[in-house]
């Protein structure tokens, strides 16, 4: 269901883009206009009515997407009961980011703020709240590390929330509870918000942090609040076994020093109750075994019951309620070094609109607040001190081993790590020679995102007519050798040949421009790097030092066709399969009829078969272990229930298979090895593309197993 849902929003934004849906808002600016089509909801990402203006206009209404997109993520895999979210897809097409999310039943027959019975419509002006919703988003709070927190409405009175005040909740006609707008849902990012300079550390403003960003809506990562409540939680443990190794070092010195009187007084004891006397030396507890003599048998004595016993005892144990409050002193202790919000326990939880400008709390000054930006400070500089250092250690222990950009982005999203912290990577890894490869990778990623940065705004202002002949100009600006000049491009970079895709499209015309414009055909080669080497300072903060592609190729020994892979992957670009002359200085390297198509790039999130995914980890955990058998049973099971949710092809089960491969290649089934192995690659190729790293990995498990089977036997 949800997959039809993708496929059908795809297709609704490209009509959107296109021109061949009809605004709801005909009347109202071309920007500012809404769609609906098959029951989906269309938005575009451009500032309305100056929704974003303080939190930085268009960029920030750009980003804004893709952080509401986290947030559903991030409910989603709570899946708390009662607690539903919208059906939510975002499109990147032609350089316009659209947002498709699924309707709420009966919005359309109300006014959207009488409908909103849960935060603000406002930024934080007027907030209201709901006890259902407290309840709901409390549950799903505590898996999240969302702290409950009380804001001040327009009134001056106290309002309690459990999510960021932008979050809205909406009763549906069906009488269901649905949550939208979650684009704070996770604390933001101070090393891009730049506060007191005197709140950051010494080691974070000598990285150059922080830093003016373009938006203020830059947030952490699900990942990186997991990891520093993990890191947290663990050196809370420590601090606690640590002081109680001292406490009890500190008892064990007055137990030695003390011995002789304590022995003493037990002989004088044992004298006066007629026991012979013990050997203290021997003993391992304060029952003495001693000889009645009146009886000839062993009998054993708990001497507990006397009073002068007791004494003695009290002055070992120093008394059971002492042993309470220090042990209450004790986890003080540990939660005052870890910042816990709770000095009577761990409690590591963040409040997201701490740092919102338009948000009023409850007591702005008081330490509760202290504690709580805090938090969020040590929690950006985590991510500086240790998580990117972490990444670059694995990578020179061969842990992790990125191939490409794609591979790259997942492997820095599953620490924690944001993509505009690229810069900061790049400018750690010029020392470190044995990682050059990686750096290769790195500043392959910055280059090609910035220049979608800068084609993004490029695109925008070209007609639609016109497209084919502006995307070419632009890739022979970016990528030729052939320095471009706006001179060249009516006459060298026109087809001489009929294009049918151009005299179809000579009669269409883009809804969002307002008249046509050639200014795109003004851009040259030193003009785009010019640009290029802005973008990277501005939005990375690392300096790009090339003046055109050769200079950039020649520095860190790049290749011109993975840049240009990269660069159409990440717009949506299809050419032309042909033999490229990139070093041509006399003609241009692109023409119109080289660009093919426009595709659109789709974000959602995907849905995970629990059950599965709970059998594809406890296998995992099994394998861990050594019960390699235990473990392939869990895995097939797994595989089965794959299969049953996703159908014959999806990139999970190509996963399982390999996984099943390597299980059958080490218990020396080789042959069920390879057949696993060569419906991974199979399947790899078919959902991930035949060039993409995950495939080029099956094929490399391929081979070895092949190797294995028909070479050294």
């Amino acid at each position: 269901v949800y997959s039809d849902f993708v496929a059908a929003a795809t297709r609704g934004a490209i009509a959107v883009i296109d021109g061949n849906v009809m605004a709801i808002n005909p009347g109202d600016e071309t920007k500012m206009q809404m769609f609906i089509w098959n029951n989906i909801f269309f938005s575009l990402g451009f500032d309305v009515r100056d929704h974003y203006r303080e939190l930085g206009g268009d960029a920030a209404a750009y980003v804004a997407p893709n952080n509401d997109l986290q947030g559903v993520k991030a409910y989603s895999n709570v899946d708390i009961e009662g607690l539903h979210t919208l059906g939510t897809v975002v499109i990147d097409y032609r350089s316009y980011r659209v947002t498709a999310q699924s309707i709420i039943p009966g919005i359309l027959d109300r006014e959207h703020e009488q409908s909103v019975v849960y935060g603000s419509v406002d930024f934080g002006k007027t907030v209201v709240t709901e006890k259902k919703y407290l309840e709901l988003l409390g549950k799903a709070g505590q898996m999240l590390k969302i702290l409950p927190h009380k804001v001040l409405n327009e009134n001056g009175e106290e309002v309690e929330i459990c999510s960021s005040v932008e979050c809205k909740g909406i009763i549906g006609n069906d009488g269901r509870h649905y949550i939208l707008d979650l684009l704070r849902t996770f604390p933001p990012d101070v090393n891009f918000f730049p506060i007191n300079k005197e709140e950051y550390s010494e080691e974070v403003r000598e990285m150059g942090y922080p830093r003016v960003h373009r938006h203020k809506l830059c947030c952490l990562r699900q990942e990186l609040i997991d990891s520093f409540f993990e890191s947290r939680y663990m050196m809370f443990i420590k601090l606690a076994a640590y002081h109680l190794q001292h406490r009890q070092s500190i008892k064990e010195d007055d137990i030695v020093s003390d011995s002789k009187a304590d022995k003493l007084k037990l002989i004088e004891l044992s004298e006066k109750l007629n026991y012979p006397k013990p050997d203290l030396d021997k003993q391992s507890n304060f029952d003495c075994v001693c000889i009645n003599p009146s009886k000839k048998n062993k009998t054993k004595v708990n001497l507990s019951s006397s009073e002068d016993y007791k004494n003695i005892l009290k002055s070992f144990t120093k008394q059971e309620t002492f042993e309470m409050d220090s042990t209450k002193d004790l986890i003080k202790k540990a939660a005052q070094a870890v910042k816990s919000l709770d000095d009577s326990e761990f409690d590591i939880r963040f409040n997201p609109d701490v740092f919102s400008p338009t948000v009023r709390h409850a007591n702005e000054n008081g330490e509760e607040i202290k504690k709580q930006r805090k938090l969020v400070i040590d929690a950006a500089e985590f991510l500086l001190t240790i998580q990117i250092p972490n990444f670059i250690r694995s990578c020179l222990e061969n842990t992790i081993a990125p191939l490409d950009g794609i591979t790259l982005s997942e492997l820095l999203h599953v620490r924690g790590i944001n993509i505009r912290y690229l810069g900061r990577i790049a400018n750690l890894l010029k020392n470190i020679p044995q990682l050059d490869y990686l750096q290769g990778i790195v500043i392959t990623e910055l280059i090609c995102r910035s220049a979608k940065h800068v084609y993004n705004n490029y695109i925008q202002k070209v007609e639609t007519m016109n497209l084919a002949l502006a995307i070419s100009h632009f890739l022979n600006c970016f990528i030729s050798s052939r320095q471009s000049t706006n001179n060249s491009v009516m006459h060298e970079e026109v087809s001489t040949k009929p294009s049918k895709r151009k005299a179809k499209r000579r009669n269409r015309q883009n809804p969002l421009m307002t008249q046509y414009s050639n200014e795109w055909a003004m851009l040259t080669s030193k003009s785009l790097w010019n640009n290029l080497k802005n973008e990277c300072d501005s939005y990375y903060g690392w300096k790009l030092n090339a003046e055109s592609i050769n200079h950039l190729v020649e520095i860190y020994r790049l290749q011109k066709i993975s840049i240009l892979r990269s660069f159409c992957m990440k717009t949506g670009i299809q050419i032309l399969l042909r033999d490229y002359k990139f070093e041509s200085k006399t003609k241009p390297t692109f023409s119109d009829e080289d660009i093919l198509n426009v595709f659109p790039i789709v974000k959602h999130i995907n849905p995970r078969a629990t059950d599965a995914y709970n059998f594809y980890t406890t296998g995992q955990a099994k394998i861990q272990q050594g019960y390699l058998r235990e473990g392939y049973e869990l895995i097939s099971e797994a595989f089965n229930l794959l299969n049953n949710v996703y159908g014959a092809m999806h990139p999970e089960i190509a996963q399982c298979l390999r996984l099943l491969a390597r299980l059958n290649y080490i218990m020396g089934d080789h042959s069920e090895a390879m057949a696993c192995q060569q419906k991974a690659v199979l399947m790899s190729e078919k959902v991930n593309g035949i060039d993409h790293p995950y495939t080029i990995t099956e094929y490399v498990s391929e081979l070895l197993i092949f190797f294995v089977k028909f070479i050294l036997i």
